[in-house]
């Protein structure tokens, strides 16, 4: 076949393909009404509560209590509605990131020993996935169940723009399967889901980008639709990040002192700035559950303070939850 031939080949396929997914895609777009920041906060930002070593990782359990990670010391962390801190348990690593499942069990990401479940009526931290086809992680730093109980996680430690081999892996409910999704990211270091499901959005952190990843099913993501649907500016870049009700991603931005409010379309709402003077390292964000489903905690790993602020959207259920 001659270079002609080929290319009207390509071409036919190319647009043919097109025909097929444009429709349908282009259903799942519409304009959406602008927002501002002053349509998200309900209040001011204020410090909740101040302890560990490089704080990450917040998640908030049935009971009201919000837990974090010590990345310095390796330390999960419980603190109580009223402030109380207390330490509950070691790693034996480097943790970085926290899910409840509906299991009732503590599921985690650590950079040295990988994938790691909490056992909280037997106190005992074992592992949940501890290689990929016999070979170690870079080092897992974030993770997310969808509605279905499959885990999504990210890879990132030791990639870099000038060595782009960060990953996303996806294990099926229970454990039974694990696959590499992506394999070519700079550093990619949050991640969670639209409410649909239908979107993973990957916080590629030193090329200070958020990516959308199209979900075809659970595990399964469309390659040739992904995209970079925000670009941040200033600081480090995206860290982890969460999703309200109607879908908007608060995005921490390491670096920077602020969580990013993106709408579901891609578009920056405005920013949720800590004080003039304090810690710039946000590393993560989460919402409350049941009368607090509409405050957002903000982990800041300099100073190690947990801020919180109210605000006019509830935090997406997650799969615990429902």
């Amino acid at each position: 076949m001659n270079r002609k031939k080929t290319f009207f080949v390509a071409l036919s396929i190319i647009l043919g393909f097109g025909l097929m997914v444009g429709p349908a895609l282009a259903a799942d777009i519409t304009v959406m009404k602008k927002q501002t920041i002053n349509d998200i906060l309900a209040g001011p930002l204020e410090k909740f509560v101040q302890g560990g070593k490089f704080l990450e990782g917040p998640i908030m359990d049935k009971q009201g209590n919000l837990w974090v990670v010590s990345i310095a010391s390796g330390w999960i962390s419980k603190i109580t509605p009223d402030g109380k801190w207390t330490d509950v348990f070691h790693t034996g690593g480097q943790p970085q990131g926290l899910e409840w499942g509906r299991d009732g069990k503590l599921y985690g990401t650590d950079r040295k020993r990988g994938v790691f479940v909490w056992d909280p009526k037997t106190g005992k931290v074992e592992d949940y996935v501890r290689y990929f086809q016999n070979e170690n992680f870079h080092g897992p730093n974030d993770l997310i169940f969808d509605h279905e109980g499959g885990l999504y996680f990210t890879d990132p430690w030791g990639t870099s723009p000038i060595n782009p081999r960060g990953g996303v892996y996806y294990v099926s409910p229970g454990g039974k399967e694990v696959r590499r999704l992506i394999t070519n990211l700079h550093f990619p270091n949050g991640i969670c889901m639209s409410p649909d499901d239908k979107n993973l959005y990957v916080a590629d952190c030193m090329e200070n980008k958020v990516i959308t990843v199209p979900v075809e099913s659970p595990g399964v993501i469309n390659i040739g639709f992904s995209h970079i649907s925000t670009y941040l500016n200033g600081g480090w870049g995206p860290d982890g990040s969460c999703v309200d009700s109607e879908g908007n991603l608060y995005q921490s931005q390491y670096g920077a002192g602020r969580v990013v409010v993106i709408n579901p379309n891609g578009f920056i709402i405005g920013n949720i700035d800590l004080p003039v003077g304090e810690g710039a390292q946000t590393t993560n964000c989460c919402f409350g559950v049941g009368r607090t489903a509409n405050m957002l905690y903000i982990t800041e790993a300099g100073d190690n303070v947990i801020w919180r602020v109210k605000t006019k959207k509830r935090g997406l259920k997650l799969w615990r939850d429902m």
